[in-house]
């Protein structure tokens, strides 16, 4: 099975100042939106530019509203939370990262905030209240009202190197040379900073790759094979130990531009497309 939409997106939920989508396979048309924009890359960097620049890479990034820009997913998937400009959290952090210019690039990581397994949940299985609490947890944590909790840069580097690029042919072996700690003290204190064992986030990291490879385009079998799995059996019943769902359902779950709308007071989510030779609005879609 292969995923064919371009843009690939998960559901969309909209709650009353807030709504947050994960995002891929798109080079969008330079666009803007009525809301503060805070994207999070999940294993590499997104491109992004403002009208009349040059590209530039991110991990992570936060937009004023009504600013015109584009997006290159870069075959990579990003969380993106996009904020009412008028509500307390957009001002805060408006006024926190955005004084000097329209958009601003912090020195932060999506892991930063997550627990091990809890951002993959968000990404694979619907689930609005687990999102929620995650993306309550981001826009807190970045206007101080939550502290990030402190972890050991080992490990932190463990994690960072399993979210990256080629993270399928990374071993144990390999992560414990590069942080000068034999195979065993690695796994003890993984275990003992994050909660769960070394083994079973590693096959996390390759099921998001996986997921991430199926939505950019790949098919199941494609997506197996090059994250590490034996094959598409292997990696259909991984996925199903681990999260409760099949690749196939996870294709189904998200063929369409799903909306969900969480409460009776919903953000009003409004896009405009721009006719890049003239500037002139083309579109306008509302949520």
């Amino acid at each position: 099975m292969r995923a064919e939409r371009s843009p690939y997106t998960t559901t969309f939920y909209i709650w009353n100042y807030i709504s947050a989508v994960f995002f891929s396979s798109c080079v969008t048309p330079f666009h803007s939106h009525n809301t503060m924009q805070l994207m999070f890359d999940i294993r590499k960097k997104f491109k992004f530019r403002v009208k009349n620049a040059g590209w530039g890479f991110y991990k992570t990034l936060i937009i004023k509203e009504n600013v015109i820009h584009q997006l290159d997913t870069n075959n990579s998937v990003q969380l993106i939370i996009y904020l009412d400009a008028s509500s307390d959290i957009a001002k805060a952090i408006k006024l926190k990262y955005l004084q000097q210019g329209d958009f601003f690039s912090p020195s932060i990581d999506i892991l930063d905030f997550t627990k091990p397994g809890e951002l993959e949940q968000c990404m694979i299985e619907p689930n609005k209240d687990l999102l929620e609490k995650l993306v309550n947890s981001i826009v807190h944590t970045l206007i101080g009202n939550i502290q990030v909790a402190s972890i050991d840069e080992r490990i932190k580097l463990v994690m960072q190197l399993l979210a990256g690029e080629n993270s399928e042919d990374i071993t144990i072996r390999a992560l414990s040379e590069k942080i000068f700690l034999s195979e065993s003290r690695l796994r003890s204190l993984f275990k003992t900073t994050t909660g769960v064992s070394l083994h079973r986030y590693i096959i996390w990291n390759k099921i998001t790759l996986a997921i991430t490879k199926i939505m950019n385009g790949a098919t199941v079998a494609e997506a197996a094979i090059s994250c590490g799995f034996a094959d598409s059996s292997h990696f259909h019943k991984m996925i199903l130990q681990m999260f409760g769902i099949s690749p196939s359902q996870f294709i189904k779950d998200n063929n369409k531009r799903n909306v969900e709308i969480c409460n009776s007071s919903p953000l009003s989510f409004i896009t405009s497309q721009y006719d890049e030779r003239f500037w002139n609005v083309e579109k306008v879609y509302r949520q």
